[in-house]
């Protein structure tokens, strides 16, 4: 166990105790709190504990257990006021029996809590401080410093290995994702067709090349600039009960964060339906595709949709918005599988106060192309951004990144029948490609051998091959132009600097980002309602 890496563990912690706050889960919050600072003064231990025994995730930490790491650290900085004030609430509710009489007493604390967790955080930046940790993207900026990049970004590295990287020009990658079946195929396109994107340049510069293949792993996957953020969720929820929720046994799951994976699915923040209850964003964006199943979106604006089966939402937070995404289990006699991918799409500085909005992208009006290879084999593109040749798909929100001709951002899925092949169109100079082999059983990039479960990032800006292996294979592509802005993130809130964070905590604490309008903090609409979507403006509008 390095320094490094307790830090990170840290970090992580803290990273769960932040987003935890914004979905008022203040049991949870404090029991990550405390964990994150233990990692921390972890950190500062010399050498750091390899086998630092915490208890099982999901119990609060015994008291005393933060006091006796302190007590292997010299001269912890500002970590003796904050340990004190983490187990004087610690021994306060020690005593109180059940989850639920737990959560009630952490509940009437909440401010405390909160505190904590920011005061924790503050412990983690004058750690970062003390032991000359950087963060890759960020060159000379200590890591969790002003500006910070909370969960996005490489993990921690000295120094002196950041200022080599620098100095070499490295591209330092940020932080995304997996599959798609559509029953409504468009007509072929000729194979003389123009295989650019709508930005890409008629070219004969050298083909682009593989810079890197890294493993996919667990839900979460990483991105490059300008995404922050990609998730895969893969859910075989079972028939739905009168109220929309598993029609099955909840025993053993941490009902409000159960990401266990019980039985393949899980019900997340969800109590009753599964799903993401309330909670703020601000100053990026959501692109969330649904592939298999149903989400209802609500909002502090009053807006609200049911979308889902190939249709795609993108959400500008903005200055700031509440929303709840929940998964109905619209049947009752037959399971409800759900499989969607939810991207955060960062925004630039000068848009990150502007006014909320969301646009739906219904699957009828998605373009679908297929090509056809020499061989005679299919290859299927679904753009959900980024045009193909004369395809084009509908627009993103005004103030996207995306919807700057010069960004060259691109959401693609490409399905390749085994064994075709496809020649990815050129790009501008300067945009950012990564392909995520997400089925299949591997397939050819170029002169590269890519197992299934891999991201490939590409360097250059020119054409490059793919050739499927012997099964039907799925990539997806994210691509864009970098923003080139410092990045700071702290749970639901991605702005570019640590005091915009916390201005966005205070913005939301006063205001409520417009309040909730809706009776309870995950509502759904009724089963027998279609797809549809009522938008902030009153606009009501049902795909067609």
């Amino acid at each position: 166990m390095t320094p490094e890496e307790a830090l990170t563990r840290g970090k992580s912690y803290l990273d769960e105790a932040t987003e935890n706050i914004t979905f008022d889960e203040f049991t949870w919050a404090f029991e990550e709190a405390c964990r994150g600072v233990a990692w921390v003064l972890d950190a500062l231990a010399e050498p750091p504990d390899a086998t630092l025994d915490l208890g099982p995730k999901g119990e609060l930490l015994a008291p005393g257990t933060l006091e006796r790491l302190l007590a292997k650290v010299a001269n912890p900085p500002k970590a003796a006021r904050v340990v004190a004030r983490l187990e004087a609430l610690l021994a306060e509710v020690a005593g109180i029996e059940g989850p639920d009489a737990l959560d009630a007493a952490l509940a009437a604390r909440s401010e405390r809590v909160v505190e904590l967790v920011f005061a924790a955080w503050e412990l983690l930046d004058a750690c970062g401080t003390r032991l000359g940790l950087v963060d890759e993207r960020l060159g000379d900026k200590l890591v969790l410093t002003d500006p910070s990049p909370g969960r996005v970004g490489s993990q921690p590295i000295r120094r002196r290995t950041a200022l080599k990287l620098l100095a070499a020009s490295s591209v330092f990658p940020l932080a995304a994702c997996r599959k798609v079946e559509r029953d409504n195929r468009p007509p072929r396109v000729d194979k003389a067709s123009a295989k650019t994107s709508a930005s890409a340049r008629p070219t004969a510069q050298p083909t682009a090349t593989v810079r890197a293949v890294t493993p996919l792993g667990g839900m979460h996957f990483e991105t490059s600039d300008p995404f922050l953020f990609c998730a895969h969720h893969f859910d075989e929820y079972p028939e739905g009960n009168d109220e929309m929720g598993p029609n099955a046994s909840l025993a053993g799951r941490h009902l409000g964060r159960d990401f266990a994976g019980k039985d393949n699915w899980r019900m997340y923040h969800g109590r009753e339906v599964p799903g993401f209850p309330r909670h703020p964003h601000r100053g990026f964006e959501t692109v969330t595709v649904v592939r298999t199943g149903m989400l209802d979106h609500s909002d502090s604006m009053g807006a609200a949709a049911r979308y889902g089966a190939g249709d795609v939402q993108w959400l500008t937070a903005g200055g700031g918005i509440q929303h709840a995404e929940m998964f109905p289990l619209l049947r009752s006699d037959s399971p409800n599988p759900l499989e969607l991918f939810q991207i955060w799409l960062n925004l630039p500085a000068s848009d990150k106060l502007v006014d909320p909005h969301f646009t739906m992208l219904w699957n009828e009006k998605i373009p679908r192309v297929v090509e056809e290879d020499d061989a005679g084999k299919i290859v299927e593109l679904t753009l959900a951004a980024g045009g193909y040749g004369d395809h084009t798909p509908p627009s993103p929100p005004p103030n996207s990144w995306a919807s700057r001709a010069e960004a060259d951002v691109a959401i693609w899925s490409i399905k390749m029948e085994a064994g075709a092949t496809f020649q990815m169109p050129a790009v501008s100079e300067g945009t950012e490609r990564s392909l995520y082999v997400h089925e299949g059983a591997g397939v050819r990039v170029g002169d590269t051998d890519v197992p299934n479960a891999r991201r490939v990032q590409l360097d250059g800006h020119g054409p490059i091959e793919l050739a499927a292996g012997g099964q039907q294979t799925e990539i997806l592509l994210l691509q864009g132009r970098p923003i080139g802005e410092p990045v700071a993130k702290r749970g639901p809130f991605v702005m570019n600097s640590q005091q915009e964070i916390r201005q966005a905590y205070l913005d939301y604490q006063r205001t409520q980002f417009g309040g909730w309008p809706w009776g309870e903090n995950d509502p759904v609409h009724q089963r027998t309602k279609g797809r549809f979507a009522r938008h902030i403006d009153g606009r009501f509008e049902e795909p067609t």
